[in-house]
């Protein structure tokens, strides 16, 4: 009687892990019929005119160009924010960053702010590390170090372990910067360390965020760190391949983020000057982990994700020198589209976004369904057969089947859009509703001169299909749509998901 009780047990508890498999649905392979590692570079404020398989002529793309001819080119891929935390902390977690109280509303997370996750948080890193893969890092963090709620308080980095950070929310390797190349505390980090720093080493903080060093050696050379970045990223493939799991690489470039440090191999290269000289030192690495994919034997056995986190810079006059200078050469950086990098226009959102992996996504394809970068959240997912619980990846939909070519594949039916500003909007079919914000920060602060972000925090209506540019404001013409998403909107920050549950 005792060994039946066992038995039934025993197979309650498989029925039920095989239930619960079978709702998720079964793993995706590849090609070769195992599981794919996945490789995802993430480009720094690249414009979505930037590329040459998105409308660059002036600037020359050929190793970002081959991965949408052998894979699929989306073209209303967009960011939940249009500068760097918010998107990178949507793309790890798939929840809007203003979710999240450690984030400061507008702008941008602080460098040395606390980490922007609880540790008990799904990630991205932490899907694949829960399903067997090997997880690493390299580039750009920019979501914070060490525990803490107050978003003004700043990490102490004179400490001998730097943490909790990469490593505590899923990557088993991190090598990279704190957050901009040009941020204190500008010293490579590797897992938990400075890079070079000795036992004994002294850091001293000045000021809130400033560090002394051990030594002026030990900061990196800004020109030099794009190359280094992606050599690290060519390691961890080169260590990782053929070790019997798979592997997941996120790889954060900072290019072409300010400042603009084409390394000496690539200065003079473009025709736009040092900012299109940059933009090709990133397709050239870009090049450099295909090439280490492919003489490693994985290269077909790969899902690798190209975009960007925000729109790009765009100048309107010299001030900004590199992007002025590209610009009379005839580069558009956000192509045809209005605004840049932190307005609350399609410039400021849209990305390029190319998947390639052989054997499951139509190569030489393109897409415009609607998607959100907080949507690789749960597509990973899926791809790996896993359910997310309800309180993971709030804001990310399943586009598993539109990065497949499936016909019709409709991911989702609105995005919510928000500017450093704190300017809301919200997209639905062809339809975008810009939501006026009453705060003085979004209009420029109570004593700033009128400035874009006047212009741009009013109460606008737009028909993208018909007005890809914004131009035509219909917000008096089109009351009932305004009402529509208004309502829309207001749901959306009211509910604490916008994923189904």
């Amino acid at each position: 009687m005792k060994h039946r009780f066992v038995f039934l047990v025993i197979c309650c508890v498989v029925c039920s892990h095989w239930l619960m498999a079978a709702e998720a649905g079964p793993a995706q392979t590849g090609a070769s019929g195992a599981r794919p590692n996945v490789v995802l570079i993430l480009a720094d404020d690249l414009g979505y005119g930037d590329v040459g398989c998105y409308g660059a002529t002036k600037i020359k793309t050929p190793n970002i160009d081959r991965l949408a001819q052998e894979g699929r080119r989306f073209t209303y891929a967009y960011t939940p924010g249009s500068v760097c935390s918010p998107t990178r902390y949507g793309l790890m977690a798939g929840r809007y960053f203003w979710r999240e109280p450690r984030h400061h509303p507008t702008g941008v997370h602080a460098p040395g702010g606390a980490l922007l996750f609880d540790l008990d948080r799904v990630t991205l890193a932490k899907l694949f590390q829960k399903n067997g893969y090997a997880t690493g890092a390299v580039g750009k963090w920019h979501l914070g170090f060490g525990k803490g709620d107050d978003p003004r308080v700043r990490y102490d980095f004179s400490q001998e372990e730097i943490k909790p950070g990469p490593l505590e929310v899923g990557f088993d390797w991190f090598y990279g910067m704190a957050a901009n190349v040009g941020n204190q505390p500008r010293i490579y980090i590797e897992n938990h360390r400075f890079v070079g720093r000795k036992p004994g080493d002294k850091v001293k903080m000045v000021g809130r965020a400033d560090i002394e060093p051990w030594s002026p050696d030990a900061y990196y050379k800004e020109d030099h760190v794009a190359g280094d970045i992606a050599k690290k990223a060519v390691e961890f493939i080169e260590r990782s391949a053929g070790k019997g799991k798979p592997f997941f690489l996120y790889d954060a470039s900072n290019i072409a983020h300010n400042s603009i440090t084409p390394a000496t191999e690539f200065a003079g290269k473009s025709e736009c000057g040092p900012y299109g000289d940059f933009v090709q030192e990133l397709d050239a690495h870009v090049g450099w982990v295909r090439a280490a994919l492919e003489k490693a034997g994985v290269l077909d056995q790969t899902l690798i994700l190209f975009t960007s986190d925000n729109g790009g810079v765009v100048a309107d006059n010299e001030r900004l020198a590199a992007q002025w200078q590209a610009k009379q050469a005839g580069h558009a950086i956000c192509g045809a589209l209005r605004g840049r990098k932190h307005s609350i226009y399609e410039g400021g959102f849209r990305v390029p976004f190319i998947v390639r992996w052989p054997g499951q996504v139509p190569a030489g394809t393109t897409c415009d369904t609607m998607l959100c970068l907080n949507d690789v959240l749960a597509t990973c997912a899926a791809l790996l057969g896993e359910s997310l619980p309800a309180n993971a990846g709030e804001d990310s939909f399943n586009a598993l089947a539109a990065w497949k070519g499936e016909p019709n594949a409709r991911v989702r039916n609105t995005v919510v859009l928000d500017s450093a500003s704190g300017v809301f909007a919200i997209r639905e079919g062809s339809w975008k509703l810009i939501e006026r914000n009453e705060s003085p920060r979004a209009e420029g602060g109570k004593k700033a001169k009128k400035s874009k972000a006047d212009v741009e925090n009013q109460n606008q209506l737009y028909n993208l299909a018909d007005d890809p540019a914004e131009t035509k404001n219909l917000w008096s013409e089109k009351p009932d749509v305004v009402k529509r998403l208004s309502a829309l909107l207001a749901e959306a920050r009211k509910n604490t998901h916008t994923r189904p549950q």
